[in-house]
């Protein structure tokens, strides 16, 4: 009986963990948008507003709309990537509020080598997380960035020639996780090894 006992047990815990596990990271590639030349991306767009003004949003562009530039090279996967309207200071933010994971993204300067991108993380207007990285524009490079428990992300790009017309960036395939929660399906699961634990320990007190 207690062999049978321990099988269960590990049987539901096993059940709980890979529950916690399905749980992935979410890319947005900006290919699933209407495929023009270029254009903002619409708020709500997979959960998040890109921007809070016609003048600082968050748009996308065809690799081949700006050809031999970091618009081209910028493009990781599919045929777009996004960039900031007007070299403006972007923030996305979640449209219901509702926190999300940063994980990271390809970046990639639009037209200098050695721009800088300042990017910050924030929670109800509070900055938790900043990072700097510098962009080129012969290749998109990959940053991991791990900003945790967060809903609004500020990307600000300078070089050393400020106010120039040039502070683009290019950023492919945006890769998020929802909000850290526990899932229903994990939750249960631990619910349940919960109730078999306290079953199976009176049980073995009445043995």
């Amino acid at each position: 009986m207690k062999k049978t006992h321990s099988l269960f047990l590990s049987f539901l815990l096993s059940l709980g963990l890979s529950a916690a596990a399905t749980t992935q990271a979410a890319v947005i590639t900006f290919d699933d948008l209407p495929a023009v030349e270029l254009d903002a991306i619409p708020t709500g767009y997979h959960g998040f507003n890109w921007g809070e003004s016609f003048f600082s949003n968050v748009s996308y562009i065809h690799k081949n709309t700006a050809p031999d530039s970091g618009y081209e090279n910028g493009v990781v996967s599919g045929d777009y990537a996004a960039f900031n309207f007007l070299a403006s200071t972007s923030l996305i933010k979640t449209t219901d509020g509702e926190t999300f994971d940063f994980n990271g993204a390809y970046f990639t300067s639009a037209w200098k080598d050695n721009t800088f991108l300042m990017v910050t993380g924030f929670l109800n207007n509070a900055a938790l997380f900043t990072q700097t990285v510098t962009t080129n524009t012969s290749a998109a490079q990959w940053f991991d960035f791990n900003f945790l428990g967060i809903n609004a992300l500020e990307l600000k790009v300078w070089n050393y020639t400020p106010n120039d017309g040039n502070d683009y960036y290019v950023m492919d395939n945006f890769t998020y996780n929802q909000s850290t929660a526990v899932s229903e399906s994990s939750s249960l699961a631990l619910l349940l090894l919960g109730v078999a634990g306290v079953v199976l320990g009176r049980k073995t007190q009445k043995a």
